[in-house]
């Protein structure tokens, strides 16, 4: 079983693209205020929401610097992890592991693997089957399935 390669790169670079979208609504709503309408009327231009919006933009791309290179492609097995992280590939055993903890509030799931002998974590999604109540997520997938089981088994 291995992660959902789609969601991967989807979680991977949301942000990048938030962040530029950002910077193009702060430019158009400089250099074209009229194209955008509020309330029936054509906009205005404004510096205070061209800053506004910039700032949000850098601080939501910083975010992104953050986070980027926690993200995994993970398979997993019965005995072993196999983790791509980074452009190259470990594999550890499920003995080694120190915690899987799914990330709540997530769609669809993510979850956090920190092996014993690694100082950071990795975050990996499995394939979308959740059932979601109130932002609380459930993993139905078969990887989820796995996950539970060897957090049962081991102790995790």
């Amino acid at each position: 079983m291995k992660s959902n390669e789609l969601y991967h790169y989807l979680f991977k670079y949301l942000l990048l693209g938030i962040s530029i979208m950002m910077v193009i609504s702060a430019v158009a709503s400089w250099y074209t205020p009229e194209s955008f309408t509020i309330n029936g009327e054509p906009g205005t231009r404004s510096l205070m929401f061209t800053a506004f919006m910039s700032l949000f933009a850098v601080f939501v791309f910083l975010l992104f610097l953050l986070v980027k290179d926690k993200f995994a492609i993970v398979e997993l097995g019965n005995q072993t992890i196999k983790i791509i992280h980074q452009g190259e590939e470990e594999v550890v055993s499920w003995m080694d592991v120190e915690q899987v903890k799914l990330i709540q509030f997530v769609f669809p799931p993510l979850y956090k693997l920190k092996v014993k002998s690694w100082d950071g974590s990795v975050w990996f999604n499995t394939e979308p089957r959740y059932v979601s109540f109130n932002g609380f997520v459930m993993d139905r997938s078969d990887m989820g399935d796995l996950i539970n089981k060897k957090k049962r088994e081991l102790g995790i």
